[in-house]
């Protein structure tokens, strides 16, 4: 049986972390210009000409569009047009991978000092630069390296190396790198799988080429408030709240926390939730940090670590970008009291 501490550290992922490292690379607020203005007559600017907002964002838009189509309220516009904007999404993204003839040395203290073995790594971001970061560096590996998301050569003789250094990924919204698949024997079924090509893991992938005969599309979940999971990202999700409650440091990484985002408030409140909450740590990386460290003092009250002291010493916030922050964050990881 897994028991506390057998996890240093919960990781928290967002869009923070890959504008540390490709300058051009959109927020959350500013994803639904930056895919549009990528593509000319995209699926994704008509349904933003459509509903004729043009201060509104991604999330809103889509959730709009989404509620219509639950209601059969757009002629126009439909599901194959829904599935369009995720494969734009997908294909924006695509950008930002790792690549090997780049200088990512600010990184190295990341993958040596901050991440350890056996660690979980909430990914809310659709790219695959940290996969292709860790995997070249070999602490990391697509099999096993995804949870139960299994890929595409799996079973295979020359399948990727286990991985190394038990880290996971969990992608609870999806990946570039991820496919939905149909079940030759069971037409209607389906299932999410990870592919494997040297572009997205330059070690793992190295020469080669696989996919699924059986693939649909590509699999990423694009922002809406209504959010449809397929079963293996439900496990993903189950399996990230458990992790909350055993692991030793919850370390945010350019997420702003915003209170709709409700799954990532029961992953909070699942770390929080614990006996062992005397001995955890809470660390926050961001140009907004305090105000992320706010909204959990906030939401939490008195049932954090009780005295007012005592939370400033369990509740660190960092306020700055990731390549200034890192070191601060494993001095902190490092001196902060227990």
């Amino acid at each position: 049986m897994q028991e506390f501490n057998d996890i240093s550290n919960l990781f928290i992922i967002g869009a923070g972390f890959t504008k540390a490292v490709f300058r051009d690379a959109p927020l959350n607020c500013e994803l639904l210009g930056a895919v549009i203005r990528s593509k000319r007559n995209s699926t994704l600017e008509q349904v933003w000409k459509e509903y004729g907002f043009p201060k509104i964002d991604i999330e809103m838009l889509l959730t709009r569009f989404d509620l219509d189509l639950m209601t059969n309220n757009n002629s126009r516009l439909g599901k194959e047009e829904r599935d369009a904007i995720s494969s734009e999404i997908a294909d924006f993204v695509s950008r930002f991978r790792f690549q090997k003839n780049v200088d990512f040395e600010w990184l190295r203290p990341f993958i040596q000092t901050t991440i350890s073995d056996n660690d979980v790594i909430i990914s809310l971001n659709y790219d695959c630069f940290l996969e292709g970061l860790l995997d070249f560096h070999k602490a990391w590996t697509p099999k096993g390296g995804y949870d139960v998301i299994q890929n595409a050569m799996d079973g295979l003789d020359d399948s990727p190396l286990d991985n190394p250094r038990n880290i996971r990924i969990l992608k609870i919204h999806g990946s570039e790198s991820f496919r939905l698949v149909r079940f030759e024997n069971e037409r209607e079924s389906m299932s999410v799988g990870a592919i494997i090509n040297e572009q997205l893991f330059p070690r793992s992938g190295k020469n080669k080429r696989f996919t699924y005969r059986g693939e649909v599309g590509r699999y990423v979940i694009a922002p809406s408030f209504m959010k449809q999971f397929m079963v293996d990202l439900q496990f993903l999700l189950v399996e990230a709240i458990r992790c909350a409650e055993r692991a030793r440091n919850l370390i945010i990484i350019g997420c702003g926390l915003r209170p709709e985002d409700s799954y990532l408030w029961l992953v909070v409140s699942s770390f929080m939730n614990s006996k062992e909450l005397e001995k955890k740590r809470i660390f926050i990386v961001s140009p907004n940090a305090s105000d992320a460290k706010k909204k959990i003092k906030e939401f939490w009250g008195r049932k954090t670590w009780g005295r007012k002291a005592r939370t400033e010493e369990k509740l660190f916030a960092i306020d700055s970008g990731f390549e200034s922050g890192i070191s601060r964050l494993n001095d902190a990881l490092q001196n902060a009291p227990v």
